[in-house]
């Protein structure tokens, strides 16, 4: 059973799909980039090499069921014919989702009654329905033009949550875009990395994660190991390759942020994952040292945090910051205003974009290079 082939999918936040498919290729696995994720294929195995490690998808979706359906018996009857019993159980409450797009049957939830109407009939028990997103696991329902693709969420919980972010900072950053920010900015994993607006550290500690290869998956549980087809010898064994492939980083990793409480909580999360050590978390503002060359990764507050002319301060103040500073700088920096960029003085230019809490934002990257801009001054 475990060598079972299943049609897998990686949901990923649009923008970002470039980066969970390259991930997904590092990890030995073949995927199509799409839009909203990555196809894929494999076994038990991939499946749960996939949940463990990649870093910027939000789940991992198995595809059980596609079929047309044009009336309510019809889906009733199509439903029934799939083996639910291996992903569903009685004592797992069960989350639903339901889209449709250009069908006759468009009432989402007249579609979630008959579909559960189906899998009650396969299953012989009636699925508790819960709309807690941490709790049981959902089943993803796509209705387009009378075509019905029905996925079971392998994940449960969304990947983003870690585990380890026990405390929350004022405006928290998942940490599936944090670790996108940082798989973007093309870090070395060996020069200074430096988050000048790190609140509860989320950026720092995927880095962290990434510079010793630790799997993002290691803290959490898993919706598949409570399904009957779950393998308990081979899940150990692909943890165990997991914390086998942790290495010592050789690189030194810097947040900041003004306020004490969240640099406290930054540090409380870091010790939660065993990242305290490698990184260093201090109260300052823009502080004075000479790092000469780093990687710079920050998400600059905006939003509610920040009045309008709060935020262009702190844009201002970090490009003269980093021109005082730095010889070199490797810059990568999430932002919903590219007027707001531009106050920096620096050339960045906008890699991807994608919706972070409702908010259209994008990731800017460029290079800062004090020889570089005191020859074109000079020359201009």
């Amino acid at each position: 059973m475990g060598k079972t082939v299943f049609r897998l999918f990686a949901a990923v936040p649009p923008g970002l799909e470039h980066i969970a498919e390259k991930e997904i290729s590092e990890i030995g696995i073949k995927g199509k980039k799409v839009e909203g994720g990555v196809e894929f294929q494999g076994d038990l195995e991939v499946l749960y090499r996939a949940n463990l490690y990649l870093r910027t998808p939000t789940r991992i979706l198995l595809r059980v069921a596609r079929f047309e359906a044009k009336t309510f018996s019809e889906l009733v009857k199509r439903v029934k014919r799939y083996p639910w019993e291996i992903y569903i159980r009685e004592d797992v409450p069960l989350r639903i989702r339901v889209t449709s797009k250009k069908s006759r049957l468009y009432h989402t939830k007249a579609i979630e009654q008959r579909i559960l109407e189906g899998i009650a009939e396969r299953v012989k028990f009636e699925p508790k329905k819960t709309s807690e997103e941490d709790l049981g696991e959902a089943l993803v329902v796509r209705v387009e033009k009378d075509r019905f693709t029905i996925s079971v969420g392998s994940s449960g919980a969304p990947l983003y949550k870690r585990g380890y972010k026990k405390i929350l900072g004022e405006a928290p950053l998942r940490e599936n875009y944090a670790a996108a920010l940082v798989l973007i900015s093309g870090w070395d994993k060996k020069s200074t990395f430096i988050d000048p607006f790190c609140g509860a550290g989320t950026i720092c500690i995927e880095a962290a994660l990434i510079a010793t290869d630790t799997a993002p998956g290691l803290f959490r549980s898993f919706a598949f190991e409570k399904w009957r087809i779950h393998s308990e010898e081979l899940w150990e064994k692909v943890k165990e390759e997991a914390k086998e492939r942790i290495k010592k980083a050789e690189t030194a990793i810097f947040g900041f942020d003004r306020e004490k409480k969240v640099i406290d909580a930054a540090q409380k999360n870091a010790s939660f994952c065993g990242m305290s050590e490698l990184i260093s978390f201090e109260v300052a503002s823009f502080p004075k040292k000479d790092f000469k060359e780093a990687w710079i990764v920050t998400n600059p507050p905006y939003g509610k945090r920040l009045s309008k002319d709060e935020a262009k301060n702190a844009y201002r103040m970090l490009g003269r910051w980093i021109k005082k500073s730095f010889s070199s700088a490797h810059i990568t920096l999430l932002s919903p205003s590219e007027r707001l960029v531009r106050l920096m003085d620096l050339s960045l230019e906008k890699e991807t974009s994608f919706s972070n809490s409702g908010i259209k934002v994008g990731i800017y990257k460029g290079k800062f290079d004090i020889e570089e801009r005191e020859d074109s001054e000079k020359d201009g």
